[in-house]
């Protein structure tokens, strides 16, 4: 009887120049912070007790995010475009549970909408999930395409500090290292990670993956108390 060979690769993502110019870069984030900060004025017009307080609200967080940003990085080097650009939302997240965490009243109603307005909201999922969708039409490899894009936006979260993996059709990419997390630990306040990067873009962009083309799960997060996270992308079962 025949001993079939399992074929293993592993290896350390590039720690290159990144896919995302930094001019982009700049004017997604205007772009995105301009729809976060709309999004979230809209949301607390409708919350009885911040009703009325919103705007106010809304620019105590902006000044608070830059204040907490500037002191995270005060008396250090500069991070990377990339690694800026999450610290960025990380200290955007902070000023978000600090200013809401009095009105709401507990810590889950407020992450909650953090974790809303930062993209977990069905019509991001549609979009996302609709971009996703329209590239593995046009795909003969399904799994490698998903690997492709799940390989980008880690990239983009920490680059160079993934692991990829690939034994047989399992695509896995593992760090222990995440921007997020290291951010809210200078403030004691890791439990916010629950509501960002991995905890969030894994549903935000493959949620709606067909379950018999392939799937994609965050099996380990840092979030949740784990050693390391580990995004793990499957074939599908077509029957």
């Amino acid at each position: 009887m025949s001993r079939v060979r399992v074929l293993s690769r592993t290896r350390r993502l590039s720690t290159g120049g990144h896919w995302l110019p930094s001019s982009a870069r700049a004017w997604l984030e205007k772009v995105e912070n301009a729809a976060f900060t709309r999004a979230l004025t809209d949301a607390m017009k409708k919350i009885p007790q911040i009703s009325g307080r919103e705007e106010a609200i809304a620019n105590a967080i902006t000044s608070s995010a830059a204040e907490i940003y500037d002191d995270a990085y005060r008396g250090t080097d500069a991070p990377s475009d990339a690694a800026a650009t999450h610290a960025k939302a990380a200290a955007r997240t902070i000023a978000t549970y600090q200013q809401l965490r009095p009105y709401l009243g507990s810590d889950e109603a407020t992450m909650n909408i953090i974790r809303t307005h930062l993209g977990s909201e069905r019509t991001a999922q549609t979009m996302n999930g609709g971009l996703i969708k329209g590239a593995l039409m046009l795909s003969r490899d399904k799994v490698a395409t998903l690997a492709g894009m799940l390989g980008n936006i880690t990239n983009d979260l920490a680059p160079g500090a993934w692991t990829r993996e690939d034994v047989r059709r399992v695509v896995s990419f593992t760090t222990c290292s995440c921007t997020y997390h290291a951010f809210f630990k200078k403030y004691d306040m890791e439990f916010l990670t629950q509501t960002t990067c991995c905890s969030l873009d894994v549903d935000v962009w493959f949620s709606n993956v067909d379950p018999t083309t392939a799937s994609v799960t965050l099996e380990e997060s840092l979030a949740r108390g784990d050693p390391q996270c580990r995004v793990v992308v499957r074939p599908g079962n077509p029957y």
